[in-house]
C-alpha cells in the first residue's frame, strides 16, 4: 500500500530532478529517499525514473503517477484543513516583495513546502525593482522581501541566505549597428555604451567593480530592474553587467553573449523579514521554511519545471 510519505517525496523528487536536492527537502538521507522510491516502484510494479549523472528523467508511468500524487496530496491537506485537526494551526496570511525572477526560482519552492507544513497560510506576491526590496521591507504591509545582501546588513533586518551567484558581463550577439570599442569577445569599456542599474545593491557592486578595475564607462542608461537591464543589452544599446541567474532566466537569454570580465563579485540572495517582527508565529514558519529549503537553491534551479501550485 502507497503511504503518503512515500509519494509526498516522490514529488519532490519530481520537482527537483535531482535525488540529494529532493532528499535534504525531505529531510532524510538520499539512499532513504532511494529506498523510498524503490518501494513505490515495487509496490506499482512500474520503472517511475531513471537515473543517471545529469539527474532524474521521469518515465510515462513516472509522470501519470506524479500527477496522481499531486492531486491525492492535495485533496489530503484540504481534508487536514477542513477537519481542523490540530488547535493550534497557523491561520493567516503574509505578503512577500521580489522581483520577477526571484518569483520564478524561490516562490514555487517556498509555497509548496509552506503549504505542505501549513496549509492555512495565504502567501500574497507582489513583484517589482529588487533595488527597492530592503526600503519596502519598512513599508507596511510587507512582511518579507528577497533582496540582495549589502556587505553590511542593518541590524534591524533578518536574512535567511537563499542563493549566491556570480555577476556577469554581458553583450549584445548581434546589435542592429556595430557597437564602438565592441569587437567579438574583446570590449572597452571606456568606449562602448554601458547600461547600469539605477540604483540599489547591484548598482553598488558594478560601481565599485568599476573604480577596482580603475574603468571609466560610457555610460548610456539607468534603468530600473535587472530584467530591463539585459533586454536593453539584448537588442544591441550597449553592454550591462547583471546577475547571471536573471541572464538564464531571460527571454533574451539566447541575443546575448557573456564576456570575461575579471573579478566580478558573487550576488547574494536572501529572504528578509524585521528583526523585531521575526517572533512572530506565522513569520517563524516561513523563516523555517527558507532554511530548510535554501540548501537545495542553486543556479541549476533555472533549468528545472515549477512545481505546480
Amino acid at each position: 500500500m502507497i503511504n503518503l510519505d512515500d509519494a509526498a517525496a516522490f514529488v519532490r523528487i519530481c520537482e527537483t530532478e535531482n535525488l540529494t536536492r529532493a532528499a535534504q527537502l525531505s529531510q532524510v538521507s538520499p539512499s532513504t529517499l532511494s529506498r523510498s522510491l524503490n518501494r513505490l516502484e515495487d509496490e506499482l510494479q512500474v520503472k517511475l525514473c531513471a537515473r543517471d549523472q545529469k539527474g532524474i528523467a521521469l518515465t510515462a508511468a513516472g509522470r501519470r503517477f506524479r500527477d496522481f500524487a499531486y492531486k491525492w496530496l492535495d485533496e489530503y491537506q484540504t481534508m487536514v484543513t477542513d477537519l481542523k485537526v490540530s488547535e493550534n494551526s497557523l491561520l493567516g496570511s503574509v505578503k512577500l516583495y521580489c522581483s520577477v525572477s526571484a518569483s520564478y526560482i524561490f516562490i514555487p519552492r517556498l509555497l509548496s513546502e509552506l503549504r505542505l507544513d501549513h496549509p492555512q497560510i495565504e502567501v500574497n506576491l507582489e513583484t517589482g525593482d529588487p533595488a527597492n526590496a530592503l526600503d519596502i521591507l519598512q513599508a507596511d504591509g510587507i512582511d518579507f522581501v528577497i533582496a540582495a545582501l549589502p556587505d553590511k546588513l542593518p541590524p534591524e533586518i533578518l536574512a535567511v541566505p537563499l542563493v549566491t551567484f556570480p555577476l556577469v558581463l554581458i553583450a549584445p550577439k548581434a546589435p542592429v549597428q556595430p557597437l564602438p570599442g565592441l569587437s567579438g569577445n574583446q570590449v572597452d569599456l571606456a568606449r562602448t555604451p554601458f547600461i547600469l542599474a539605477e540604483h540599489g545593491q547591484l548598482r553598488y557592486e558594478v560601481d565599485a567593480w568599476l573604480k577596482s578595475q580603475q574603468l571609466k564607462p560610457h555610460i548610456y542608461a539607468e534603468v530600473a530592474g535587472h530584467e530591463a537591464i539585459v533586454s536593453l543589452c539584448a537588442l544591441g544599446f550597449g553592454v550591462a553587467v547583471a546577475p547571471k541567474l536573471v541572464v538564464e532566466l531571460s527571454p533574451f537569454k539566447n541575443d546575448v553573449t557573456i564576456l570575461q570580465a575579471p573579478h566580478l563579485p558573487d550576488f547574494r540572495l536572501a529572504l528578509c523579514c524585521l528583526q523585531s517582527r521575526a517572533h512572530e508565529p506565522i513569520l517563524q514558519a516561513c523563516i523555517k521554511v527558507a532554511q530548510k529549503s535554501a540548501p537545495t537553491f542553486s543556479a541549476e534551479l533555472t533549468r528545472r519545471r515549477p512545481l505546480p501550485l
